[in-house]
Protein backbone atom coordinates (compact mmCIF):
# COMPACT_ATOMS: atom_id res chain seq x y z
CA UNK A 1 0.00 0.00 0.00
CA UNK A 2 2.67 2.26 1.09
CA UNK A 3 4.45 2.25 -2.56
CA UNK A 4 1.07 3.13 -4.48
CA UNK A 5 1.28 6.37 -2.60
CA UNK A 6 4.59 6.97 -4.00
CA UNK A 7 2.96 6.47 -7.48
CA UNK A 8 1.46 10.19 -7.63
CA UNK A 9 3.88 11.90 -6.04
CA UNK A 10 6.61 10.50 -8.86
CA UNK A 11 4.50 11.15 -11.95
CA UNK A 12 4.01 14.84 -10.82
CA UNK A 13 7.44 15.22 -10.26
CA UNK A 14 8.54 13.80 -13.96
CA UNK A 15 5.86 16.10 -15.48
CA UNK A 16 7.37 18.59 -13.33
CA UNK A 17 10.23 18.11 -14.46
CA UNK A 18 8.73 18.07 -17.87
CA UNK A 19 7.47 21.28 -18.09
CA UNK A 20 10.51 23.46 -17.17
CA UNK A 21 12.48 22.01 -19.82
CA UNK A 22 15.80 23.59 -21.12
CA UNK A 23 17.92 23.90 -24.10
CA UNK A 24 19.83 20.69 -23.50
CA UNK A 25 16.71 18.71 -22.36
CA UNK A 26 14.94 16.06 -24.28
CA UNK A 27 12.85 17.75 -26.96
CA UNK A 28 9.25 18.62 -26.72
CA UNK A 29 6.63 16.77 -28.89
CA UNK A 30 5.49 18.41 -32.14
CA UNK A 31 1.88 18.00 -32.46
CA UNK A 32 1.72 14.50 -30.93
CA UNK A 33 4.85 13.55 -32.99
CA UNK A 34 8.37 12.88 -31.66
CA UNK A 35 10.64 15.97 -32.18
CA UNK A 36 14.76 16.03 -32.58
CA UNK A 37 16.41 18.57 -31.59
CA UNK A 38 18.27 19.74 -34.81
CA UNK A 39 19.61 23.07 -34.53
CA UNK A 40 20.72 25.98 -31.70
CA UNK A 41 21.03 29.69 -31.96
CA UNK A 42 22.66 31.83 -29.16
CA UNK A 43 20.13 35.23 -29.36
CA UNK A 44 20.39 39.20 -28.73
CA UNK A 45 18.08 41.64 -29.04
CA UNK A 46 18.00 45.32 -29.33
CA UNK A 47 15.98 48.06 -30.05
CA UNK A 48 13.51 46.69 -32.99
CA UNK A 49 15.48 43.83 -34.25
CA UNK A 50 13.78 40.42 -33.26
CA UNK A 51 15.16 36.61 -34.67
CA UNK A 52 14.04 34.60 -37.17
CA UNK A 53 14.53 31.20 -38.31
CA UNK A 54 13.80 30.51 -42.28
CA UNK A 55 14.24 26.67 -42.40
CA UNK A 56 13.57 24.59 -45.75
CA UNK A 57 12.51 20.68 -46.03
CA UNK A 58 15.02 19.13 -48.48
CA UNK A 59 13.20 15.44 -48.45
CA UNK A 60 10.31 14.68 -50.56
CA UNK A 61 8.13 14.39 -47.69
CA UNK A 62 6.54 16.82 -45.25
CA UNK A 63 8.09 17.65 -41.76
CA UNK A 64 6.93 19.35 -38.48
CA UNK A 65 9.20 22.05 -37.50
CA UNK A 66 8.95 24.39 -34.70
CA UNK A 67 11.43 26.86 -32.91
CA UNK A 68 11.46 26.72 -28.99
CA UNK A 69 12.94 29.90 -27.46
CA UNK A 70 14.62 30.30 -24.04
CA UNK A 71 15.49 33.67 -21.73
CA UNK A 72 18.75 34.32 -20.50
CA UNK A 73 18.42 32.62 -17.15
CA UNK A 74 17.72 29.06 -19.36
CA UNK A 75 15.12 26.84 -17.52
CA UNK A 76 11.58 26.98 -19.08
CA UNK A 77 10.50 27.53 -22.57
CA UNK A 78 9.06 31.00 -23.56
CA UNK A 79 6.83 29.89 -26.05
CA UNK A 80 5.55 26.73 -27.18
CA UNK A 81 7.04 25.56 -29.99
CA UNK A 82 4.13 22.84 -30.68
CA UNK A 83 1.76 24.98 -31.17
CA UNK A 84 3.40 27.40 -33.21
CA UNK A 85 4.91 24.49 -35.25
CA UNK A 86 4.06 24.47 -38.83
CA UNK A 87 4.23 21.10 -41.28
CA UNK A 88 6.74 22.07 -44.18
CA UNK A 89 6.03 20.04 -47.65
CA UNK A 90 8.43 18.68 -49.70
CA UNK A 91 10.86 21.43 -50.93
CA UNK A 92 9.02 23.99 -49.21
CA UNK A 93 10.56 26.90 -46.50
CA UNK A 94 9.02 28.35 -44.03
CA UNK A 95 9.96 31.99 -42.24
CA UNK A 96 9.08 31.52 -37.72
CA UNK A 97 9.36 35.08 -36.36
CA UNK A 98 7.88 37.81 -34.82
CA UNK A 99 5.28 40.14 -36.44
CA UNK A 100 7.25 42.17 -38.86
CA UNK A 101 6.34 44.75 -41.22
CA UNK A 102 8.94 43.81 -43.99
CA UNK A 103 8.80 40.04 -43.49
CA UNK A 104 6.09 37.41 -44.39
CA UNK A 105 6.01 35.15 -41.38
CA UNK A 106 4.61 31.84 -41.93
CA UNK A 107 4.19 31.27 -38.23
CA UNK A 108 4.64 34.02 -35.17
CA UNK A 109 6.62 32.57 -32.47
CA UNK A 110 4.83 35.49 -29.95
CA UNK A 111 7.44 35.30 -27.17
CA UNK A 112 7.76 38.92 -26.80
CA UNK A 113 10.96 40.89 -26.18
CA UNK A 114 14.04 39.24 -24.25
CA UNK A 115 17.38 40.78 -24.57
CA UNK A 116 19.31 37.55 -24.94
CA UNK A 117 18.59 34.02 -24.69
CA UNK A 118 18.22 31.13 -27.19
CA UNK A 119 16.70 29.06 -29.26
CA UNK A 120 16.55 25.31 -30.68
CA UNK A 121 14.46 24.19 -34.21
CA UNK A 122 13.07 20.83 -33.58
CA UNK A 123 11.86 18.50 -35.92
CA UNK A 124 10.17 15.24 -36.31
CA UNK A 125 12.92 13.82 -38.82
CA UNK A 126 16.19 13.89 -37.51
CA UNK A 127 17.34 14.66 -41.27
CA UNK A 128 16.40 16.55 -44.05
CA UNK A 129 15.87 20.36 -42.46
CA UNK A 130 18.14 23.06 -43.07
CA UNK A 131 17.73 26.47 -41.76
CA UNK A 132 19.35 29.89 -40.94
CA UNK A 133 18.36 32.56 -38.47
CA UNK A 134 19.02 36.05 -38.53
CA UNK A 135 18.05 39.19 -36.29
CA UNK A 136 15.56 41.99 -38.54
CA UNK A 137 13.73 45.75 -37.93
CA UNK A 138 10.24 44.82 -37.56
CA UNK A 139 9.55 48.42 -37.73
CA UNK A 140 10.29 48.82 -41.48
CA UNK A 141 9.28 47.57 -45.14
CA UNK A 142 12.36 46.53 -46.47
CA UNK A 143 13.84 45.78 -42.56
CA UNK A 144 16.71 48.93 -42.05
CA UNK A 145 19.06 46.25 -40.70
CA UNK A 146 19.50 42.59 -40.91
CA UNK A 147 22.32 40.30 -39.45
CA UNK A 148 22.62 36.66 -39.30
CA UNK A 149 22.95 34.46 -36.55
CA UNK A 150 25.53 31.63 -35.55
CA UNK A 151 23.17 28.26 -35.93
CA UNK A 152 25.05 25.22 -34.62
CA UNK A 153 24.35 21.40 -35.24
CA UNK A 154 21.75 20.47 -32.16
CA UNK A 155 24.46 21.72 -29.07
CA UNK A 156 28.15 21.27 -30.83
CA UNK A 157 29.88 24.27 -32.29
CA UNK A 158 32.80 23.98 -35.00
CA UNK A 159 35.72 22.83 -32.60
CA UNK A 160 33.93 20.99 -30.53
Amino acid sequence: MRSMRLVPAVVLILLAARAHSQINSPPPALMGERSYHIYSVPLTMTGASRPFFLCTNTTDAAIRVGVEVFGAPGGAAINDPSATSLSVVASGTVLFGSAAVGLSIDSNLAFGFVSKGSARVLATESKGIMCTAFLADVTSDPPASMVQLNIVKKLKQKGD
